[in-house]
């Protein structure tokens, strides 16, 4: 088995939570705990750019910012020249030593347009004579006594960077930083959201739920119609959807159960289902929980796809994307999933799947879970079951990525309210 470069991504979000970039993680070996740049040197570069051009910069990071982290060797390289510089952020790591050369480095490269990030900032931190040149500042909160949070804050808002908060693991963490004047936040929090107990479910998201339910029971066209019918805002997403889902052309409709049969219910399922987690949000294509379940979900397809080597599976694909959408949905609802399971009337193996990872299905959803927290030790002994190197789960992580992209792009700006 092939060993390479693992590339992962960290959702970043804005003081609305909405995602605004990404950090691209990096793992050297599957033993790795920690991105071993030192070791990796300039081949972060090549993964890095090797993606970019492969996939594209809207593929990858679809609207938001790559951050990635350089140590000495890397931001004296050449290499950096060849990265798009209104597309990253070039990310100092601590520990870096601040001599005259890397000042004038770091001036070079912002004079030169790029954007520039001190990364994991503590008291008192040795990098300070570097911040007349720096763009972002990420302040390090488990490093930081709380007392000192503030006025760590307050001194680096004096210095006009914009300051973001690392490692927030928790809503209290979130709003004590914003308060406190951060501009952007990165964390577990955004990534493994919260259950919130007892919320109500707005009519739109209750249709859905009703809609996934008649979907799910294959119920006939003129019941899922109606269903479309009694709520103006669905029927006219559906027109949009089947318009933008990843048709070639646009079709002429006559009816709602036109639009349906032309959609066809899988793919209407798909698309319900990430409505639901579209439904009420501001700004849908930069929710994160929306991007992490999406992202899920195609890759539990993905994976499926690939370890049957070309057979024909489409009901195991379905079945898998189904499990990595809903797998959020107990945070999105706030209602515990075995009631979720419950109400949207999933099939036994689904729902063990989701309550229980227990399964094919439950296996996959606890593989693709490791994936987003880069937990190599856990990934390695199940990469060959999925017939998977880390390259080849590279390529489809990168492909779900930009399927999400496309995906947000395509229907959700017009399609979510």
């Amino acid at each position: 088995m092939r060993q390479g470069t693992f590339v992962g991504r960290q959702p970043i979000v804005d003081r609305e939570e909405c995602v605004v970039g990404y950090e691209l993680l990096y793992r050297a070996s599957a033993t790795a705990a920690f991105a071993e740049i030192e070791d990796v040197g300039q081949a972060v570069l090549r993964v890095i750019v090797n993606t970019f051009a492969s996939l594209g910069m809207d593929a990858v990071l679809g609207e938001g910012d790559g951050f990635f982290n350089v140590n000495r060797d890397v931001l004296l390289s050449d290499a950096i020249e060849a990265l798009p510089r209104e597309r990253v952020v070039i990310e100092l790591l601590e520990g870096v030593d601040v001599d005259e050369t890397i000042i004038r480095r770091f001036e070079s490269l912002h004079e030169a347009g790029f954007r520039l990030a001190l990364d994991d900032w503590v008291v008192d931190d040795p990098r300070a004579a570097l911040l007349p040149w720096a763009d972002v500042v990420k302040v390090d909160l488990p490093a930081i006594p709380p007392k000192a949070l503030r006025r760590v804050a307050r001194e680096l808002r004096r210095a006009e960077v914009v300051l973001l908060a690392e490692k927030v693991e928790t809503r209290e963490e979130f709003e004590a930083c914003r308060a406190m004047g951060f501009d952007r936040f990165q964390g577990y929090f955004f990534a493994r959201p919260i259950v919130l107990e007892g919320v109500d479910l707005d009519p739109g998201r209750a249709a859905l739920i009703q809609l996934i339910q008649q979907i799910g029971g294959q119920a006939e066209t003129s019941v899922i119609a109606e269903s479309f019918k009694q709520d103006a805002d669905l029927g006219l997403n559906l027109l949009r959807l089947v318009n933008t889902a990843g048709q070639a052309t646009r079709v002429r409709l006559e009816s709602i159960e036109s639009a349906i049969q032309h959609l066809g219910l899988q793919q209407l399922g798909r698309w319900i289902t990430i409505l639901l987690y579209a439904q009420g949000h501001a700004d849908a294509a930069r929710s994160p929980l929306l991007a992490t379940a999406a992202h899920r979900g195609r890759l539990m397809e993905l994976i499926v796809g690939h370890a049957a080597g070309g057979s024909n599976v489409g009901s195991e694909r379905e079945r898998a994307f189904l499990v990595g959408m809903l797998s959020l949905a107990d945070a999105l609802l706030g209602r515990h999933i075995d009631d979720l399971v419950g109400e949207l009337r999933l099939c036994d193996e689904v729902g063990r799947a989701l309550t229980h990872r227990e399964g094919v299905l439950g296996g996959l959803l606890a593989f693709a879970e490791a994936i987003e927290g880069y937990q190599l030790d856990k990934l390695e002994p199940e990469l060959e079951h999925y017939q998977l190197d880390f390259e080849s789960l590279q390529i489809l992580d990168n492909d779900s990525h930009a399927w999400v992209h496309g995906m947000l792009r395509s229907g959700l700006r017009s399609s979510a309210g």
